[in-house]
């Protein structure tokens, strides 16, 4: 038996992914095996997507009944899910946006951090968590484990860096991931082959697209391998200066703009209103004077993906318009 599951295409077109029940069980039992033992689960995630099945594949194995939010994501309502929990072990799955909210209303009322300091782990994964998200949770007794990995992977299966049993991780020109858990595939034959291939000792091998090093056999991912623009000749990370620009907006997204000179160049896109000569001097004392981000666009709400990503396609799209605008009004060159 097999199940196909959609990717969210939060940076690309969706892909049909194609899942064994061996690479779920694998999954699943090699997570429960990390965690410590089987729990019960609150599903806050969309149920059409790895990390909400992983939720559900998960609490299957303790028998409890699965507690689900129903609508949009509220601190409100997660807390009162988190504490109808009743099995000895309890878990959840968040992305770093639905984890800021709950910490942004754990510091107006109190109340809430202890019912979230119940469960015995909560998995982050998705994106990356803005600088200083994870430090500000643990402040407050929350257990959180960073989770990596991709639907071509059944989701996360690289935890604070370290693998799952049985997965194996090395770096080419990219991050590769091999073992048990891997996608047989996509329903696009030349994708499958683009993206799996076996090496000359047999062991079949994903590539992320992700950038990263291992140090100390720790993963540390530092970001797309396609999210590096060519800036005036220069290459420049996204990644890299998204992690700066986030000390001072921490839902800052940073997406390539169109430039009549440089090509490209870095621009901010965030809900809030900080200081875009901090920034700048920020980015250029960290990553050097081309990196700094050329303009900042401030929206009323950051548009997401089903699964609650930044959706970095529209965003993108938003910023050429709003900076194209902005060029008519002759407000920049």
């Amino acid at each position: 038996m097999t199940t196909v599951v959609e990717t969210s295409g939060s940076s690309g077109v969706p892909k049909r992914v194609i899942l064994s029940d061996e690479a779920i069980q694998a999954s699943t039992h090699a997570a429960i095996e990390r965690l410590g033992g089987a729990g019960q689960w609150v599903l806050a995630l969309p149920d059409h997507y790895i990390a909400g099945l992983n939720v559900i594949w998960r609490n299957e194995v303790s028998g409890a009944p699965l507690v689900r939010t129903e609508g949009a994501f509220t601190a409100e309502a997660f807390v009162e899910a988190v504490q109808s929990l009743e099995h000895e072990r309890k878990y959840t799955s968040l992305v770093p946006t639905q984890l800021a909210r709950l910490v942004d209303a754990a510091m107006l009322d109190r109340s809430f951090i202890g019912p979230v300091a119940r469960l015995d782990r909560i998995l982050l994964g998705g994106q990356r968590a803005p600088f200083g998200l994870i430090e500000r949770a643990a402040r407050l007794g929350w257990r959180i484990t960073r989770t990596y990995g991709a639907t071509e992977t059944v989701g996360g299966c690289v935890w604070d860096g370290k693998p799952l049993r049985d997965v194996k991780v090395r770096l080419t020109d990219q991050i590769e991931i091999s073992g048990p858990q891997l996608a047989d595939g996509y329903d696009d034959p030349a994708l499958t082959a683009q993206r799996f291939h076996t090496d000359g000792t047999g062991t079949r091998w994903y590539k992320t697209g992700d950038a990263g090093s291992l140090i100390g056999g720790t993963l540390q991912v530092s970001g797309r391998i396609d999210d590096v623009i060519n800036s005036g000749g220069i290459k420049i990370s996204l990644a890299a200066i998204e992690h700066v620009v986030q000390v001072f907006a921490p839902d800052a997204v940073v997406v390539a703009a169109p430039h009549p000179e440089w090509g490209e160049v870095p621009a901010v896109v965030t809900t809030l209103k900080p200081s875009l000569a901090e920034i700048r001097a920020a980015v250029a004392n960290a990553l050097g004077k081309p990196a700094r981000p050329n303009h900042l666009v401030t929206v009323s709400v950051m548009p997401t993906t089903a699964s609650g990503k930044p959706d970095r396609k529209r965003l993108a799209r938003l910023v050429a318009s709003r900076t194209q605008e902005r060029r008519r009004r002759g407000l920049f060159h």
